[in-house]
């Protein structure tokens, strides 16, 4: 098995992630909030509603996983290797879609667009280095990638029931309103083909970086 660099490094900078993710949700929850009030909704259904987002309750993961290492005497390992690989593809996978599918025509500025850099763009960038130069990742195995659907598949699961009993989905391509069910359900299966497959992608980097760290002196 081999290891990376030292423990207190990984805390280290597990807690500043940690930190840094808790800032940029509460920037990013507070104007989320203030846009929905500001058209009638309260207070109490504005947060509610923050619960319904992918991007919202991945980075919630990422603040509590890194809160977790910062704080064990166990750092990293306080997580089985390939626990830490799905959060890390989570959230990396998360931005990824975030920038193909929804930042189109977004005109932001000020605390917006600091808000939506941190939870869709640095949050997923810093969670992959520090998963990169950290984490082991000689548990990591092709089978994840399909038990790593479980997440969005419950989310997804989640949203659509939710959708059903308040007429609001999160995202355009979760609308069966407005497009349909059978439409939703191709856009589903079209997701889970690109979770899949970002997955494998993702266990090949993890493999390919095992290997570069066998091979130093």
């Amino acid at each position: 098995m081999t290891t990376y660099p030292p423990k207190p490094a990984a805390k280290l900078l597990a807690g500043l992630l940690c930190l840094f993710t808790c800032a940029a949700l509460i920037l990013q929850s507070w104007i989320s909030v203030g846009w929905t009030m500001r058209d009638g909704m309260s207070l109490a259904d504005s947060l509610w509603r923050l619960t319904g987002y992918f991007t919202i309750l991945t980075n919630s993961l990422i603040a509590i996983s890194m809160g977790l290492i910062a704080t064990s005497p166990k750092g990293p390992k306080i997580f089985p290797n390939h626990a830490l690989a799905a959060l890390t593809f989570y959230i990396t996978t998360m931005g990824l879609i975030y920038h193909l599918l929804l930042s189109g025509g977004r005109n932001l500025s000020g605390l917006n667009l600091i808000g939506d850099l941190g939870v869709h763009y640095v949050v997923p960038a810093l969670t992959l280095l520090w998963w990169v130069v950290f984490a082991d990742k000689d548990e990591v195995k092709f089978g994840h990638a399909v038990i790593w659907l479980a997440w969005p598949l419950l989310y997804t699961s989640a949203a659509l029931l939710r959708g059903r009993f308040e007429d609001w989905y999160p995202y355009f391509f979760l609308d069966v309103g407005k497009y349909g069910l059978g439409q939703i359900g191709l856009n589903v299966l079209g997701l889970g083909f690109g979770f899949l497959v970002m997955g494998l992608l993702f266990v090949s980097l993890a493999k390919g970086l095992e290997r570069l760290h066998a091979k130093r002196p």
